[in-house]
């Protein structure tokens, strides 16, 4: 019983939901980090977006990972 209970989740269906929370993900977390570095805006530094950003940056990485890997 390799299969599961309800069957697969088709391709298609994972790319449509997973690969566009991906991205806002990375681009959210990129966004966060660069203001907190000053970079962009002019925030005063906070430690909090300079934490936080990169870890929802690299969730979304590992998200797009796993969205477009090939199945086994």
């Amino acid at each position: 019983m390799n299969d599961s209970r309800y069957g697969k989740t088709p391709r298609r269906r994972i790319l449509a939901l997973g690969v566009p929370l991906a991205v806002a993900m990375m681009t959210l977390g990129g966004y966060w980090t660069l203001l907190a570095w000053g970079v962009v805006g002019n925030q005063p530094e906070s430690r909090t977006l300079g934490a936080v950003g990169p870890i929802i940056a690299g969730f979304g990485v590992a998200l797009a990972y796993v969205c477009i890997r090939p199945r086994r």
